[in-house]
């Protein structure tokens, strides 16, 4: 798995630059984004292949990661095209269910092995571990329950600060004679965690810089931003269809008009 990190690396370079460029209001900003969720989702599947071919001590719990994060990939790139399908949110929320209790038990391994050698250590595996796990809960409530997401990702965002902080001013931790960084321990993870909590931050990051109006938000030139507004409204529940349509489809609607009208629609 860890092979791949130098993939996931610039793709996580091109993503910022995407999203700097979105928010200059860019049209190519989100068509980068929305590549590097479906190059991360090539990837993940390249990794499955690879581990299914595996004849011998086939790693089933690598699989259904793999699988998982396939799918969020996939669905978040759909997601930035504005592109949607029947029962996609169920799918959504399936797969990162699924990566929250592979987590936990990723997290319960971990820190009986590093309880018995080090107890700050263990206590620090606990952070990181649950930070992750209720950031991927995060993720899978926002099409269900918009505001306990949010509240979710606060929590699991303060979670990864105390693991950083702690981290930080306790550098050298003795296991078993050898000196030992948190920082060195989560390098030597043999999953996606890294990649994870780094996406995580960096979302987090935007959030808050973007609500205190440091950043502004996301968007594109080719529809003007109330747009955009009303597709998220929709994404997240926060609006109801009336008559089986949503908001953002009538205003399409009535903005191709406005355009036709004016004789604007191909400049």
């Amino acid at each position: 798995m860890k092979k791949y990190n130098t993939i996931f690396y610039l793709l996580f370079i091109l993503l910022i630059m995407g999203a700097f460029a979105s928010m200059a209001q860019n049209s190519y900003g989100l068509k980068i984004m929305g590549g590097v969720a479906f190059v991360s989702a090539l990837v993940f599947m390249v990794e499955f292949i690879s581990l299914l071919r595996k004849k011998d001590n086939r790693d089933v719990y690598g699989l259904a990661e793999a699988a998982c994060l396939f799918i969020l990939s996939i669905v978040f790139g759909l997601r930035v095209f504005y592109i949607h399908f029947s029962y996609i949110e169920l799918w959504f929320g399936a797969a990162g269910l699924i990566l929250v209790l592979l987590y936990l038990r990723k997290m319960m391994i971990r820190f009986r092995h590093y309880r018995q050698r080090n107890n700050f250590l263990a206590l620090l595996v606990l952070l990181f571990h649950f930070s992750i796990i209720l950031f991927l809960l995060s993720l899978t409530l926002v099409p269900f329950a918009p505001k306990t997401s949010e509240v979710t990702g606060a929590v699991a965002l303060v979670l990864l600060f105390g693991f950083i902080v702690a981290a930080f001013f306790k550098s050298d931790l003795l296991v078993e004679g050898e000196k030992i960084s948190a920082f060195k321990m989560v390098r030597n993870l043999r999953d996606h965690s890294v990649i994870i909590a780094s996406l995580f931050l960096l979302f987090s990051l935007y959030i808050g810089f973007n609500r205190i109006g440091v950043l502004p938000g996301i968007y594109s030139d080719e529809f003007p931003r109330a747009y955009f507004e009303l597709v998220d409204q929709a994404a997240t529940k926060k609006e109801k269809p009336i008559a089986g349509k949503y908001k953002y489809e009538e205003f399409m609607k009535k903005y191709q008009q406005f355009l036709e009208h004016n004789n604007l629609k191909n400049q």
